[in-house]
């Protein structure tokens, strides 16, 4: 997707939103107008599942909002039974929360969500933690137009930011904003490198409840992240699912990966596969897909209302990941980053995927110019260095250096 085509589609966000406060009548309208809610009174009832010790119950599939939210959408996953919601402060720049708070209040469904947002720009520690998460949380309540959210995330903890997971005034912080209503349940996202370490640390914390991490099936056998599962299990924190589909294809430009057509021409459906197996691995409660249209929203839904997974399925998703492992960073920085000189080789990639693959052409360039130039120092690096420690084989330097043609 361009620069110029996103725009477009924020520019239009903002038109839906607008249009919201028309009241629900339209808002009703547009999601009758598309179909999907005369489909679904036949359909069966997504799963609900219980989030860890937190004891609350909601959907197996909840819905991520990192993209330029349709008012009408937003309604037609609520109708059709999708009662998780997932967002930010951070995400269309604080505009998700906007939308969700008016289609919330305008459906009369609040009571009816477990909404869950976050707080990714005042993680801080010491004395000053609960002043600065109480300001960060009163303005993400007066966007979702309602006076509590059910869980409340550190958003996008980094490994440098584990102190925070130990620190008593962190906790205090979270145990005051819950006996002041405000929120009902802290937890944590994260996707770092280090994820293992703050799943770990996560677990041992004593007030986390709930996490949410990439689990797909190209991670989730990885020894030292099934260890920190384990630790989290036992702990009893409420686990949800995020990138459960792995990338929809490959980097670009660098292998079309035509392999991949002869698993669409087997009929195979990769991402109802891809969410099936995160939840018949058992771990995860609940897969937050970031559902765009709504043939997504009925196969997400498909998948969920019926998880099993047949053998032929199986193999050919592995086929799959074998064929494309090469295409895929799965974030495991320790491997490249130190022959790297430390630079942010999986930051950055990810980075990449969010604008090829994702088509969030702003958010990417935002991320990556915000990385300090230490981590970034593209003309004194060795990429190849890296590209030769990375145990999947992708090839770093190219994707590096189209990194920063694109994202510079």
């Amino acid at each position: 997707m361009s620069e110029f085509s996103e725009n477009e589609s924020r520019d239009r966000s903002r038109r839906d939103f607008l249009k919201v406060s028309a009241g629900a009548t339209a808002l009703t309208a547009a999601a009758l107008e598309s179909g999907l809610a005369q489909a679904v009174k036949a359909a069966e009832e997504l799963p609900t599942v219980t989030l860890g010790k937190t004891g609350a119950k909601t959907t197996a599939l909840g819905m991520g909002t990192s993209w330029s939210l349709a008012p009408s959408f937003v309604l037609a996953a609520l109708k059709s039974g999708v009662r998780y919601i997932d967002t930010s402060e951070n995400y269309e720049n604080t505009l998700a929360e906007k939308v969700l708070g008016e289609v919330l209040e305008r459906s009369g469904m609040r009571k009816d969500v477990y909404l869950v947002t976050k707080n990714g720009r005042a993680k801080v520690g010491g004395p000053g933690a609960f002043a600065a998460f109480e300001k960060r949380l009163e303005g993400s309540l007066e966007r979702l137009r309602t006076d509590y959210v059910d869980c409340y995330y550190l958003h996008g903890v980094e490994g440098r930011e584990i102190p925070l997971l130990k620190d008593p005034d962190v906790k205090a912080a979270f145990e005051k904003l819950k006996k002041a209503g405000k929120i009902k349940f802290c937890g944590l996202s994260c996707h770092d490198r280090r994820l293992p370490e703050i799943v770990t640390a996560a677990a041992e914390s004593g007030f986390i409840d709930q996490i949410m991490i990439q689990y797909n099936y190209r991670t989730m056998n990885n020894d030292q992240v099934r260890r920190a599962m384990d630790a989290a299990s036992k702990a009893n924190l409420a686990l949800v699912a995020m990138k459960t589909q792995a990338g929809a294809g490959s980097f670009r430009e660098v292998d079309a990966s035509p392999r991949f057509q002869e698993f669409v021409d087997k009929g195979f459906k990769k991402e109802q596969a891809a969410i099936k197996t995160v939840l018949a691995e058992g771990r995860m409660q609940v897969v937050v897909s970031e559902m765009t249209n709504r043939d997504m929203l009925r196969e997400n839904m498909a998948a969920c209302l019926d998880p099993k997974l047949s053998h032929r399925d199986r193999e050919l998703l592995e086929q799959h990941r074998l064929a494309t492992s090469h295409l895929y960073c799965q974030g495991c920085g320790h491997h490249c980053e130190p022959a790297a000189g430390g630079a942010a080789v999986a930051d950055i990639l990810r980075f990449l995927r969010y604008d090829e693959v994702y088509g969030k052409t702003r958010t990417a360039r935002a991320l990556y110019q915000a990385l300090p130039e230490s981590t970034r120092n593209l003309a004194s690096t060795d990429f190849a260095a890296a590209q030769a420690a990375c145990p999947h084989k992708l090839p770093v330097v190219e994707l590096i250096a189209r990194a920063n043609r694109r994202l510079g």
